[in-house]
């Protein structure tokens, strides 16, 4: 990822009040889609500080902590160190220049991360061989904005991010916006989405 050492700079200071806020929204959403039948296993690739996967770590018998910032994955490892969890654990891997997840898991998280991706559709398909057959990938993202003077324009496509997902092999695929920045009046916020997509 090319954001590496924007993201150790900003690992000591991410969590937030209004980031810690949208986590926990972001767990609510992923609860509301999430396959209870198929939740052995689970990996929250591009963890960040860990505050979505530490929220849903009570949904899982184990869960893998994944992220290319090593400051980012220190911030987890402290968090487990407070919790004392056995069913966690930590890798540091840029899957962009190291291949390919060394596990499989039956869910695997990905909040906030194909925003900075600069090939979505190869992280994606690397992803699909590391869910476990039934399993589940769930997606958090910000809704694509056209440019505005401010100068937004990240966020997914989510026509796009489904197409590509089905042309992978991805099935069952729904979707659902459950932040909406303009119903909250959040002028500084862009709408986020919920996506569950399923490997048959």
């Amino acid at each position: 990822m090319g954001h590496i050492n924007q993201f150790n700079q900003l690992a000591a200071k991410y969590d937030t009040a209004k980031n810690k806020d949208m986590a926990k929204r972001s767990t609510d959403a992923i609860r509301s889609l999430l396959d209870k039948n198929h939740t052995k296993t689970a990996i929250d690739f591009g963890c960040g500080t860990g505050n979505v996967g530490l929220d849903l770590l009570e949904d899982f018998e184990s869960m893998l902590f994944v992220d290319a910032s090593p400051a980012m994955i220190e911030q987890v490892e402290k968090k487990l160190t407070d919790i004392d969890t056995k069913k966690a654990s930590v890798l540091c891997l840029d899957i962009e220049k190291d291949g390919h997840l060394p596990y499989k898991a039956d869910t695997i998280i990905l909040s906030l991360v194909l925003h900075h991706i600069s090939d979505s559709l190869k992280l994606l398909t690397k992803l699909y061989d590391a869910v476990n057959e039934d399993g589940q990938l769930l997606i958090i993202e910000m809704e694509k904005l056209e440019k505005t003077s401010s100068g937004h324009g990240h966020g997914i496509d989510r026509a796009v991010l489904i197409a590509d997902l089905s042309e992978i092999g991805f099935q069952n695929i729904q979707s659902d916006i459950f932040y909406d920045a303009e119903k909250e009046n959040d002028e500084q916020e862009t709408s986020r989405f919920i996506l569950s997509a399923r490997k048959n």
